[in-house]
């Protein structure tokens, strides 16, 4: 009767090391699922590409006329750190960024803005969704998440440059400011010399 014991008694030991060994793999491979893939990317910042356009400085007559529209300067702040922030930032704070864009294009009166600034607002819209869309991705494409942060930040130096087209003086603009300048200088000269000769005449110098 010992040898069935002991056959029953080794099979029982053999499929309890299966069953341990079976429950170790699962574990490992449940582990392995739940690893996430953002971890990779989450902590990169912007690598604008070689397309990346140099900054436009708005000119002050431009800042003046926009001093009343309503978020924009948030809108100058996001961009501006575009190339700091890191994408588990964007992804986070993403649902701000594009609302702040949209009220940039929605809050603005008529008289601000021309069609040419509005076109550029659309894009900017357009392009800050999907640099969002790129960094809240599960698995982030950074080559496309670049290219995307990048045409982002080129839309916004191409409504800049719009907004200082609209507000810089026209040729005959300049000339008018020219001319009333100058005739400010002459009538500011032919006064200096009525003095100097009605002083010259006090003291008794001849005048030519």
């Amino acid at each position: 009767m010992c040898v069935p014991l002991c056959t029953f008694e080794t099979m029982k030991f053999y499929a309890t090391a299966l069953l341990l060994v079976l429950m170790l793999f699962s574990c490992k491979e449940e582990k392995k699922a739940t690893v996430n893939p953002r971890n990779a990317t989450d902590t990169l910042q912007v690598n604008f590409d070689e397309n990346k356009k140099g900054n436009i400085a708005l000119t002050p007559a431009a800042v003046k006329a926009i001093e009343g529209w309503e978020s924009f300067p948030e809108l100058q702040a996001h961009i501006a750190a575009l190339d700091t922030v890191r994408i588990q930032y964007l992804r986070v704070n993403g649902e701000d960024w594009i609302s702040t864009a949209s009220l940039a294009q929605s809050k603005v009166n008529d008289s601000l803005v021309n069609n040419a600034m509005r076109s550029r607002l659309t894009v900017l819209f357009t392009k800050m969704n999907t640099t969002i869309q790129e960094a809240s991705k599960l698995e982030v494409d950074t080559v496309s998440y670049y290219k995307e942060a990048t045409e982002l930040y080129n839309a916004f130096q191409n409504l800049k440059l719009q907004i200082n087209l609209k507000f810089q003086k026209s040729i005959e603009e300049l000339l008018e400011q020219y001319e009333v300048e100058a005739d400010s200088l002459s009538a500011v000269r032919d006064s200096t010399q009525v003095r100097k000769d009605s002083l010259l005449r006090a003291n008794r110098v001849p005048v030519n």
